[in-house]
């Protein structure tokens, strides 16, 4: 049986990020998230729901810095 590949995609803007799921090339959610502790929260969740989830994300600077930590 294959396995699963799951992929969160996140774009980073000031206030919010946007985060597209995505399983074997097919969108299954998308949703958007504030950017802070609870927003980051709301993410970890959903990562720690998928075995080993892709995270691709765009590098934006002071807006992704604290996503990336």
């Amino acid at each position: 049986m294959d396995s699963l590949k799951t992929v969160f995609g996140i774009d980073v803007s000031s206030r919010k990020s946007n985060v597209c799921i995505m399983v074997n090339g097919q969108k299954v959610n998308d949703y958007a998230i504030s950017n802070d502790m609870v927003g980051f929260n709301q993410l970890l969740d959903g990562l720690k729901q998928v075995t080993n989830p892709q995270i691709i994300f765009e590098a934006t600077g002071v807006y992704s810095r604290r996503l990336q930590a």
